[in-house]
């Protein structure tokens, strides 16, 4: 397709039904960013961020806040942006923003969701090629995806084919100190591992007399190894390095489908499926090498899994009632891991395998979700109701044998007010769970901080009650500003949990609270002489509190940061056919609570440039530097010689690590 030159974008196209709005952007609003698929449509979209790679419970939130032709994505393992990279420009008719829920429309109780209307008609592709250097390291990966849509006997398809060279290269200063603040180790550190990642997915739709038939199928696979070389120089001992090798390989593929079709005039269903399935090993080593002497394996292991997920879900939608849209969905669903976990130490200079609960495991879970919901406008405001129930079972053997059944309500209410199409208020309440992270049950190991990751079969998922609200105003063709004030409760909260007083497993450790502020701004910087330009920025600050289940004080939630945010800058000029943009990120250092550790980690900011040139063929060139300032990611480790709450700390670790600069070239266009 030709590259079209905009001087300025296109006004979108706003509307408000029932107190929901929807702004339209058509293809012509996007052409000063010479766009090559969807993805490139929504990345530049004003004030909106894709939600990508999250794990959800089920398969009713799945895809996030993205829309295909009205729809969720019947996948789970694949990311809403490497699903829109495979659409080309040519099958996208416009993309919406939508603010609230519309009739007919799958939602799912998001605030604000993108929904990419494809065109169906044309055959297209697209197709990028490029390659990637991670400094110091002089290696070069290339990497390249094709994809194409086109139509056979009455089937509308795309096909992709994925395929790239990685590597994830940081280096690092670590220097242990003794509780008297005396320098014990000095530590000069090298990670290094290097892979390489397939991928092919196909999905096709057909109509089949009165019903729209809609197929996915995917297959992953990846194989990577390496590991982290650290140089120790002791204060009191002769010089040495410990390598901790690693290698891991995963082939996965998932195949969902969804049959649609009006059952009568007021009433419509739709019928999803979805199968996905893992296959994963890791192995690795920690090997010591004193100068002058043979490599001694300290201890070494081996981890495999197999994760499948089997879902099936009705969907019913009925309109006979006047102003109401009532909604109706059943989901089934089943998920099993099966691991197997070996683990070798060195005893007299012989490897010897190390008993380990629950090295040989299985969990099953068996769901049953119920949701029914109305969505109706009271005076200027529309209003959501959903009422939701899902009672399950898991079952544990092997190591662990363990059995439970949970049953949880899951209500919501969801407010909309629309003053006029440039304003929006929300105001939401809802309770919902947590997903379970399998590979919680079942037991692992850290080589890197000789620590073993023990399974726990009593765990019981998150729940968390919700009250956001949502304040957004638009300005102009580009102007969006957002603020969400949120309040979480949160019961049984998922942490590190003190077992037998001398180990730790992942647990439930109390209820506990989150709260805080999102926001988001884009806003053109003309006025700054920068005409093309635009600013993007995404923040959020939160606070947390939950009781410690060692010292039975307040703290903060293990992981998550107080605040971070990202700006970035762009400016386009179609005329020139250039364009450069410069994006700065920070994320606050993170505390992680350990049976005898503390950690904080994080408090990182960096850099990342690009500059473009195109082509009125269509072609697109794309250099750029990630990581640019290399700044630091630092570590903050203490551990105590027992129980933190009794014991006295015994050393102290503080890391500062390098990321790799990254530089690339990318050259995509259209088929």
């Amino acid at each position: 397709m030709p590259l079209l030159l905009a001087q300025e974008p296109a006004e979108p196209v706003p509307s408000c039904i029932d107190g929901a709005c929807t702004f339209r952007y058509e293809t012509a609003f996007f052409a000063r960013y010479a766009p090559v698929t969807a993805l490139d449509l929504v990345s530049n979209l004003p004030g909106f961020t894709l939600i990508d790679g999250e794990d959800l419970r089920g398969f009713g939130a799945a895809s996030g806040n993205l829309l295909i032709n009205g729809e969720r994505i019947t996948a789970k393992s694949e990311a809403p942006s490497a699903i829109l990279a495979r659409i080309p420009l040519a099958d996208v008719r416009y993309v919406e923003v939508i603010r609230g829920q519309l009739g007919g429309l799958d939602l799912q109780g998001q605030t604000v969701v993108a929904n990419v209307v494809r065109s169906g008609t044309a055959a297209s592709g697209a197709w990028s090629v490029g390659a990637i250097t991670f400094r110091p390291d002089t290696r070069v990966h290339p990497f390249g995806t094709a994809s194409y849509s086109g139509e056979y006997n009455a089937t509308r398809y795309t096909l992709s084919l994925e395929a790239e060279s990685y590597q994830n290269v940081q280096s690092a200063r670590e220097r242990v100190f003794l509780p008297s603040g005396m320098r014990s180790d000095d530590r000069r550190e090298v990670f290094d591992e290097h892979g390489d990642a397939y991928a092919l997915a196909l999905t096709a739709a057909r109509p089949i007399g009165a019903t729209r038939l809609s197929v996915n199928a995917a297959v992953r696979h990846f194989d990577e190894s390496g590991g982290e070389r650290s140089r120790r120089r002791p204060v009191d001992a002769l010089p040495f390095e410990v390598f901790q090798a690693d290698t891991d390989k995963e082939l996965s593929y998932e195949f969902g489908f969804d049959a649609e079709r009006a059952l009568s005039e007021t009433l419509s269903g739709k019928l999803i499926g979805l199968y996905r399935q893992s296959d994963y090993t890791e192995t690795g080593a920690l090997v010591r090498l004193v100068p002058g002497g043979t490599p001694v394996v300290d201890s070494d292991f081996r981890f495999d899994s197999l994760n499948t997920e089997r879902i099936v879900r009705l969907e019913l939608d009925y309109t006979a009632l006047e102003g109401h849209l009532l909604e109706a969905a059943l989901e089934v669903a089943a998920n099993d891991l099966e691991s197997d976990f070996a683990l070798r130490a060195a005893i007299d200079g012989t490897l010897t395998s190390q008993f380990v609960p629950g090295a040989r495991s299985r969990v099953r879970e068996r769901r049953v979700d119920l949701r029914l919901a109305d969505a109706f406008e009271w005076g200027p405001i529309a209003i959501e109701l959903a009422l939701g129930a899902e009672r399950s079972k898991i079952e544990q053997s092997g190591g662990f044998a363990r059995s439970r059944s949970f049953s949880f309500f899951k209500p919501s209410i969801a407010l909309n007010y629309a003053p006029n199409a440039s304003t929006q208020l929300r105001l939401r309440a809802l309770r919902d769970v947590g997903q379970l992270d399998f590979f919680d049950f079942v037991s692992s190991t850290d080589l890197g901080d000789v620590e073993l990751a023990l399974g726990n079969p009593d765990l019981a998922p998150e729940r968390t009650r919700t009250i956001d609200a949502r304040v957004e105003q638009r300005f102009g063709a580009l102007g969006v500003f957002a603020l969400t004030l949120y309040h979480d409760r949160i019961v049984e909260v998922i942490d590190q949990l003190p077992l037998d007083g001398v180990l730790e497993v992942p647990g439930n450790i109390g209820d506990a609270q989150r709260w805080g502020v999102d926001t988001t701004l884009t806003a053109p910087l003309g006025w700054t002489g920068l005409r093309g330009a635009r600013m993007d920025f995404t923040g959020s600050w939160q606070g947390s509190a939950v009781d410690d289940p060692l010292t039975g004080r307040s703290r903060p939630l293990s992981g998550e940061p107080d605040w971070q945010y990202v700006l970035a800058v762009r400016q386009d000029l179609p005329a020139r056919r250039l364009a450069w943009g410069v994006t700065l990120f920070s994320v606050d250092r993170a505390p992680l609570f350990g049976l005898d550790e503390l950690e904080g980690r994080g408090r990182r900011w960096d850099v990342d440039v690009f500059a473009e040139r195109r082509w009125a063929s269509g072609l697109r060139l794309r250099v750029g530097v990630d990581n640019a300032l290399r700044n630091d990611e630092v570590r903050d480790r203490q551990v105590f010689s027992g129980r933190r709450d009794r014991a006295a700390p015994a050393f102290r670790e503080r890391r500062r690590r390098r990321p790799a600069r990254e530089f690339y070239l990318e050259l995509t266009g259209t088929l």
